[in-house]
Protein backbone atom coordinates (compact mmCIF):
# COMPACT_ATOMS: atom_id res chain seq x y z
CA UNK A 1 0.00 0.00 0.00
CA UNK A 2 0.83 3.33 -1.06
CA UNK A 3 0.24 7.01 1.17
CA UNK A 4 1.18 10.30 -0.17
CA UNK A 5 3.29 12.51 2.17
CA UNK A 6 1.54 14.67 3.91
CA UNK A 7 2.23 18.26 2.28
CA UNK A 8 0.59 20.63 4.57
CA UNK A 9 4.16 20.11 5.74
CA UNK A 10 7.02 22.63 4.48
CA UNK A 11 8.64 19.95 3.40
CA UNK A 12 6.28 17.21 3.08
CA UNK A 13 6.31 14.58 5.64
CA UNK A 14 5.97 10.85 5.41
CA UNK A 15 2.60 9.76 6.70
CA UNK A 16 0.16 6.63 6.74
CA UNK A 17 -3.46 6.28 7.59
CA UNK A 18 -3.95 4.88 11.00
CA UNK A 19 -6.80 3.41 13.09
CA UNK A 20 -6.40 3.55 17.08
CA UNK A 21 -8.23 0.66 19.25
CA UNK A 22 -8.30 -0.44 22.29
CA UNK A 23 -7.38 -4.10 22.95
CA UNK A 24 -9.90 -6.61 23.61
CA UNK A 25 -13.07 -3.57 22.80
CA UNK A 26 -14.52 -3.32 19.32
CA UNK A 27 -14.43 0.70 19.16
CA UNK A 28 -12.45 2.38 16.94
CA UNK A 29 -11.21 5.41 16.27
CA UNK A 30 -9.87 6.08 12.26
CA UNK A 31 -8.95 6.75 9.95
CA UNK A 32 -6.43 9.10 11.20
CA UNK A 33 -3.29 11.08 9.23
CA UNK A 34 -0.11 9.77 11.43
CA UNK A 35 2.93 11.34 10.91
CA UNK A 36 6.43 8.95 10.39
CA UNK A 37 9.00 9.82 12.82
CA UNK A 38 11.99 7.78 12.58
CA UNK A 39 13.73 9.90 14.93
CA UNK A 40 11.11 9.55 17.85
CA UNK A 41 11.42 6.35 20.43
CA UNK A 42 7.86 6.29 21.08
CA UNK A 43 4.52 6.78 19.44
CA UNK A 44 2.42 9.97 20.81
CA UNK A 45 -1.37 10.64 20.75
CA UNK A 46 -3.37 13.43 20.76
CA UNK A 47 -5.65 12.63 24.48
CA UNK A 48 -8.79 13.38 23.12
CA UNK A 49 -8.76 10.27 20.65
CA UNK A 50 -7.46 8.22 23.51
CA UNK A 51 -10.38 9.51 25.81
CA UNK A 52 -12.83 8.76 22.52
CA UNK A 53 -11.48 5.26 23.29
CA UNK A 54 -12.29 5.73 26.85
CA UNK A 55 -8.41 3.90 26.80
CA UNK A 56 -7.15 3.65 30.28
CA UNK A 57 -3.94 4.95 31.61
CA UNK A 58 -0.93 1.93 32.13
CA UNK A 59 1.70 4.20 33.83
CA UNK A 60 3.04 7.53 34.21
CA UNK A 61 6.92 8.21 33.18
CA UNK A 62 9.02 10.98 31.67
CA UNK A 63 9.77 12.14 28.05
CA UNK A 64 12.73 14.13 26.78
CA UNK A 65 11.89 16.24 23.97
CA UNK A 66 14.04 17.34 20.90
CA UNK A 67 14.98 20.44 22.92
CA UNK A 68 16.24 18.36 25.93
CA UNK A 69 13.82 19.29 27.92
CA UNK A 70 11.78 16.60 30.43
CA UNK A 71 8.24 16.26 30.96
CA UNK A 72 5.90 14.19 32.98
CA UNK A 73 3.61 12.04 30.80
CA UNK A 74 0.75 9.33 31.03
CA UNK A 75 1.15 6.12 28.99
CA UNK A 76 -1.97 4.22 27.15
CA UNK A 77 -2.10 0.85 25.84
CA UNK A 78 -3.67 0.72 22.46
CA UNK A 79 -3.79 -1.47 19.43
CA UNK A 80 -2.78 0.25 15.58
CA UNK A 81 -3.81 -0.66 12.59
CA UNK A 82 -2.40 0.11 9.15
CA UNK A 83 -4.74 -1.79 6.16
CA UNK A 84 -5.40 -4.92 7.54
CA UNK A 85 -1.85 -5.17 9.82
CA UNK A 86 -1.88 -4.28 13.49
CA UNK A 87 0.78 -3.79 16.67
CA UNK A 88 -0.98 -5.03 19.42
CA UNK A 89 -0.56 -3.09 22.61
CA UNK A 90 1.55 -0.67 22.62
CA UNK A 91 2.36 2.06 25.21
CA UNK A 92 1.59 5.53 24.17
CA UNK A 93 2.16 8.86 25.35
CA UNK A 94 -0.97 10.88 25.82
CA UNK A 95 -0.42 14.08 24.86
CA UNK A 96 -1.87 16.62 25.98
CA UNK A 97 -0.52 19.61 24.45
CA UNK A 98 -0.71 18.61 20.22
CA UNK A 99 -3.10 17.48 17.59
CA UNK A 100 -0.83 15.40 15.81
CA UNK A 101 -0.31 11.19 16.08
CA UNK A 102 3.34 10.97 15.98
CA UNK A 103 4.47 7.45 14.80
CA UNK A 104 7.41 6.52 16.96
CA UNK A 105 9.70 3.77 16.38
CA UNK A 106 8.15 1.46 18.99
CA UNK A 107 5.55 1.29 16.13
CA UNK A 108 7.32 1.80 12.91
CA UNK A 109 9.94 -0.98 13.84
CA UNK A 110 7.11 -3.57 13.66
CA UNK A 111 6.76 -2.54 9.93
CA UNK A 112 8.37 -2.78 6.59
CA UNK A 113 8.55 1.03 5.54
CA UNK A 114 10.00 2.68 2.11
CA UNK A 115 9.89 6.54 2.63
CA UNK A 116 10.51 7.81 -0.64
CA UNK A 117 11.82 11.46 -0.98
CA UNK A 118 11.69 12.35 -4.53
CA UNK A 119 8.26 10.31 -5.25
CA UNK A 120 6.84 11.74 -2.28
CA UNK A 121 5.32 8.83 -1.24
CA UNK A 122 5.28 6.17 2.03
CA UNK A 123 5.51 2.27 0.82
CA UNK A 124 4.03 0.20 3.31
CA UNK A 125 6.42 -3.52 1.95
CA UNK A 126 4.90 -5.85 4.21
CA UNK A 127 0.83 -5.77 3.48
Amino acid sequence: MTYPYNSAYNPPIPSLQVYLSVPDRDTSVGPLDGIVDTGADGTMIPVTYLRQLTAKTVDDAWVRSHWGEWRQVVLYMVDIRVESITAPGLYVVGDEQGDEIVLGRNFLNRFQLLLDGPATETRMLNT
